[in-house]
């Protein structure tokens, strides 16, 4: 693979790898992957999120890239089955771009793109799905003169909240501190319902980056949840008829001598319960990085939480859960910046939170988001990511030897994994400014999270 120019940057970066395969346990294989396949996005184009999802129905996964340009641009590309990506549709989106999603919240059969416009003026707009993957202009929703969007909105969440049979949206204010809802009253048109604010006592910013749907409580609705990086803390809100609670908020654990900063979220159901669990990356200032559960008492809960293996160099800035070797557990994805690395940790135990690092992949500089999907129809997830300062979308196809579509054992001649190694990563990580971000009195690795949320080395 050809050398990204602006790997320069990563100045006197080195990777010793240890010699040897990783250990598994008896009868397990070490997960492995495929090597790099990439697409460099057209600059100034700067990708934060993105969204897989079979748009042009052939039968291969698309992706939908959400970003920061002053171009104003927001694109789509079409999956070629093998890894790869080709450009398909270029949209305006006047403002940088955090998050999307992609529902048919219209009604009319065909999936629609939901984003907020940051900026001077915040917007939340929706692109009309029209068939063949393709998509009309952005019709506005709210916006911050029509006493709708709150500052600067980070990340939308489809659902129907109020149960009334259309999607709803809430979104998630980065700077306003606060959760605005918006009540589908059909043919797209939205009126704000509610606003809820989160961290009333929390003594400094508290920075919600991602607010997700979810059923947490087990009664039928649908409940968010809410990361906050400046407080480090999950924050569920309860749904009670379509309106939501006042946040209960949970702190993520100390680790060693530190409270660590939590840059992004997912919801899963890690010990197979029923119920939907919390996961966050745990950015520590220390080197080696970790991954919190939130675990849900079945209420709704998130007390106890369980500290497990993140990546191994970096500062861990995303992660994603999913059964990567199909053995019936979950494995752990985490993606860190400085340098940008992608550790593939695998379960030891089904229902547990303990993962044996197979691979510690290092690509770029920030890992904004990750996610594991079937590509190349072969039947098992593979890697798909991107980094944000890089300007790249990637794919690293799954060579673990596992179950394939016709029962039999692919990737048999799949490489040989090595454990990660001493990474020297000092020189970049004394970039990072040392600033109370969050306004809380300290210095710590919730300051660093939310640096690197703003775009840091874009």
């Amino acid at each position: 693979m050809a050398r990204l120019s602006y790997f320069t940057s990563l100045l006197v970066l080195t990777v010793a790898a240890m010699a040897g395969a990783a250990t598994a346990r008896a009868g397990e294989t070490p997960l492995t992957f495929g090597p790099m396949l990439y697409e460099q996005l057209d600059p100034p184009f700067g990708p934060t999120m993105f969204r897989l999802r079979d748009i042009d129905h052939d039968g291969f996964v698309d992706v939908l890239i959400a970003g920061r340009d002053p171009d104003d641009k927001l694109m789509t590309r079409r999956g070629l089955g093998n890894g790869h990506f080709e450009p398909f549709q270029t949209l305006i989106a006047p403002g940088f771009v955090d998050w999307l999603e992609l529902e048919d919240v219209d009604g009319d059969g065909a999936e629609d793109i939901v984003a907020a416009w940051r900026g001077d003026v915040p917007t939340l707009v929706c692109y009309r799905g029209i068939g063949g993957g393709l998509f009309e202009e952005a019709t506005v929703l709210a916006d911050v003169v029509q006493a709708g969007v709150g500052r600067d909105p980070q990340s939308v969440a489809l659902g129907d909240y109020d149960q009334d049979g259309d999607l709803d949206i809430a979104v998630c204010n980065y700077i306003g501190q606060s959760i605005d809802l918006f009540d589908n009253r059909g043919a797209l048109s939205f009126e704000r319902v509610a606003r809820v604010r989160l961290a009333t006592f929390l003594g400094g910013v508290a920075f919600p980056r991602i607010v997700a749907p979810g059923d947490i409580d087990g009664d039928g609705d649908l409940d968010l949840i809410v990361n906050e990086i400046g407080g480090g803390r999950v924050a569920v809100l309860r749904n009670a008829g379509g309106r939501f609670s006042n946040p209960r908020e949970y702190r993520a654990p100390q680790i060693g001598t530190e409270r660590p900063g939590i840059a992004g979220m997912q919801l899963v159901d890690v010990d197979g319960d029923g119920d939907l669990d919390v996961v966050c990356p745990a950015l520590l200032l220390e080197i080696t990085q970790k991954i919190i559960w939130f675990v849900n008492d079945g209420t709704g809960g998130l007390s106890e939480r369980i500290v497990g293996e993140g990546s191994p160099s970096g500062y861990v800035f995303s992660v994603h859960l999913a059964d990567l070797d199909d053995d019936g557990d979950l494995d752990a994805l985490s993606g860190a910046a400085l340098p940008g690395t992608i550790a593939v940790g695998r379960c030891t135990a089904a229902g547990d939170f303990n993962f044996e690092i197979d691979i510690a992949l290092q690509f770029g500089q920030l890992i904004r988001h990750l996610d594991a999907v079937d590509v190349d129809g072969d039947c098992d997830l593979d890697l798909v990511g991107i980094d944000g300062p890089g300007r790249t979308l990637f794919t690293r196809r799954n060579t673990t030897p596992q179950a394939g579509c016709g029962g039999g054992v692919a990737a048999a001649d799949a490489p040989t994994p090595s454990r990660s190694g001493t990474v020297r990563v000092k020189p970049i990580r004394e970039i990072v400014p040392r600033s109370d971000r969050n306004g809380d009195g300290v210095f710590d690795a919730s300051d660093i999270a939310a640096w690197l949320a703003e775009g840091a080395g874009r």
